[in-house]
């Protein structure tokens, strides 16, 4: 699949793990997050949401130009990849190769996709409240500057105007 060489838009993507690689144990998503973190600060990509679930991760992201959607996934999949397996003793990929993504066209998608990624958890069964769910970032617009802090990854914030057309 060929993708839109595009930047300075806001990508909704979602990544999986390999089918055969056990699911991510709790203690595991520590090491995701260290990796997103680590990849905003190399490449500077804007990041405005996100959920990590034992199989799979949304996230709602902003690359500027030059870099691209796939060169952010890219570099985080490789930095997850190298830690878990560290982690696992294990080798090989750690991922699904292809990563599912699209722009988002306006403030209304903006906001399903939060709601979307929000829900997952407690969709799959592993919370009853999304608040609940301690690896996404509902809680990251939570009125309590306390909550947010506590958060595992901080978040960008944005304001979409109503006239933002991808």
């Amino acid at each position: 699949m060929h993708r839109l060489l595009l930047s300075d838009r806001i990508f909704f993507v979602t990544v999986n793990l390999r089918r055969a690689l056990v699911p991510l144990a709790a203690s595991e998503f520590e090491l995701v997050a260290a990796a997103l973190n680590e990849s905003r600060r190399k490449l500077g990509f804007l990041f405005l949401g996100y959920v990590l679930m034992p199989d799979h991760g949304h996230a709602l992201i902003g690359p500027t130009f030059p870099l691209t959607i796939s060169r952010v996934v890219q570099d985080v999949k490789w930095l997850v990849a190298r830690s878990l397996n560290r982690l696992r003793q294990a080798s090989g990929p750690v991922w699904q190769h292809q990563f599912w993504d699209r722009f988002v066209r306006h403030p209304r998608e903006f906001r399903a996709r939060l709601d979307y990624m929000h829900l997952n958890p407690v969709r799959k069964g592993l919370v009853k409240r999304p608040e609940e769910w301690r690896w996404s970032s509902y809680n990251n617009f939570a009125l309590d500057k306390d909550q947010v802090a506590r958060c595992p990854m901080q978040i960008d914030y944005v304001h979409l105007p109503e006239s933002y057309r991808a």
